[in-house]
């Protein structure tokens, strides 16, 4: 139990200060005797509606944004009400002293694709050097020798949420950290409050506009976490080849903060030469001034990014270069990403989880590297999400694809029927086929010798979101069925 004084980021008279805080929640329901409820105004709901339920149920403590500088304090009937400029930043503030963890390396890694192969990537090598890492994200929470998994739904857990598994993680013994930081996740203070020592970036493109509403406004948001949230003394690891990384070098020089590069044009860790075949890729690159050889047990050229980016992040965080490339060659499939399921008649059945124009445009080019004969992408588009990217993801299956058949993925509250609209639009030439579970089996019963299919858009999720209801629905179990047939 702490002090509420221990938890504030304000000074406190000692009268109140001094005061027991038994738990934090941001959820009325949750509240117990003695608690602390943060009344956050959210997209959907306004904290500050709950806080007489929380109360009834035994709040001491109501945290909440007001107007002025923080620390303003009002106290009825025993119950203590403070204002603060930011309560999401108070927060995540509160839970980082609340829930006490520490960690050998703190690792953030943005971007809108990669962030799952690297932060899964970076775990990988921790462990093949017997350096307990974690890896938290999209995948979920996975650590230990045995890949436990801890479930998550969100890429950037909540930041009660997030520093629970990160005690927890502490606790069973894990000393390193990689996170994946979301734009929703970042501008919404979910990551305030850690002691990032190294934050990396993957790359920019199209997404989540449905939320952040303009490209400049979701670039604010990842950008965040190395304007704001960075520790001082961190390090930056940065895609050479994105446009953007001229914004992240521009921060990095006004804060002072080393920047470390990786890429074709980079200077620190600079791909020389990939060559792709049916099982891995053999990469050339530099590393720090030391060319080497790999063979990366990957598909895709991204995952030749992801793995460098992951294999520099380790290298700052003290890993020998042996170490770090023997991890890569040993690299298991990472869930959902350009993951080879099965064979039918020598075809390769991919499933990958682009949900994006850049990352299907990416997925695609990849198997066309590799593909003798047809690609033939099965793919949606999720509802109650960015509507003005489905045309685009149409285009590029259209253009980089031999046969397209347009299906549901998410369509969530959304009629679906509109969904695929807007996506045939622009590939005219698609099959129409509603059913996913039908638009998989009949993409598998157009294999040929030579052909890849690749199945996009939901990669490693269980599950299909229609109406308000959750279904259970797996591509790769609908694949493997298929395959054994």
């Amino acid at each position: 139990m702490k002090k509420l004084c221990e938890l504030m980021s304000f000074p406190l008279a000692d009268d109140v200060g001094r005061q027991p805080v038994a738990a934090l929640s941001d959820h009325s329901q949750n509240i117990t005797a003695g608690s602390m409820f943060f009344a956050l105004n959210g997209t959907v709901a306004n904290g500050r509606d709950h806080v007489a339920e929380a109360v009834a149920n035994g709040a001491a403590y109501i945290v909440a944004d007001g107007e002025g500088s923080s620390g303003r304090i009002q106290v009825n009937d025993g119950v203590v009400y403070i204002f603060v400029q930011d309560a999401r930043a108070e927060l995540a503030s509160a839970a980082a002293k609340f829930y006490e963890s520490d960690f050998d390396h703190m690792v953030a890694v943005t971007g809108t694709n990669g962030k799952s192969s690297t932060v899964d990537i970076m775990r990988q090598i921790w462990g093949s050097c017997r350096m307990k890492g974690a890896s938290i994200g999209t995948l979920g929470v996975i650590f230990g020798e045995n890949h436990e998994r801890l479930p998550n739904n969100l890429t950037s857990p909540g930041a009660l949420e997030l520093h629970k598994i990160l005690n927890r993680l502490w606790t069973a013994g894990v000393r390193n950290i990689a996170i994946e930081a979301s734009s929703h996740g970042l501008i919404q203070r979910r990551l305030d409050g850690i002691a990032f020592d190294v934050c990396a970036f993957t790359n920019f493109t199209q997404d989540h506009l449905d939320y952040h509403g303009t490209l400049d406004g979701y670039w604010r948001a990842k950008e965040r976490l190395f304007a704001e949230v960075a520790q001082p003394d961190a390090v930056f690891v940065v895609n050479s080849d994105d446009p953007r990384r001229r914004e992240i070098y521009e921060i990095a020089a006004v804060r002072k903060i080393k920047c470390l590069d990786y890429g074709y044009r980079a200077n620190d860790v600079k791909i020389i030469k990939i060559e792709q075949n049916n099982e891995n890729q053999r990469t050339e690159a530099s590393f720090f001034g030391k060319k080497i050889s790999f063979v990366l047990p990957l598909q895709g050229a991204f995952q030749v990014y992801n793995s460098l980016c992951a294999a520099a992040i380790c290298r700052v965080a003290g890993v020998e270069v042996e170490d770090i490339f023997d991890g890569l060659s040993r690299l298991r499939q990472i869930d959902g990403r350009l993951e080879l399921i099965a064979k039918k008649k020598s075809a390769g059945i991919y499933v990958d989880y682009a949900h994006s124009p850049d990352a299907l445009k990416s997925a695609l080019l990849s198997l066309r590297s590799i593909t003798k004969n047809r690609i033939i992408t099965v793919f949606g588009c999720g509802g109650d999400r960015d509507r003005s990217k489905r045309p685009l993801m149409g285009k590029i299956a259209e253009e980089f694809s031999d046969v397209v058949i347009v299906t549901n993925d998410n369509p969530r509250t959304e009629n679906p029927v509109q969904i695929r609209r807007m996506i045939l639009e622009a590939c005219a030439t698609a099959i129409e086929i509603a059913d996913r579970k039908d638009a998989i089996e009949s993409a598998m019963g157009m294999l040929e010798d030579g052909d890849s299919l690749l199945v996009a858009g939901k990669g490693h999720e269980n599950y299909q979101q229609i109406g308000n209801d959750t279904l259970h629905f797996s591509d790769r179990e609908i694949i493997l069925d298929g395959a054994r047939r």
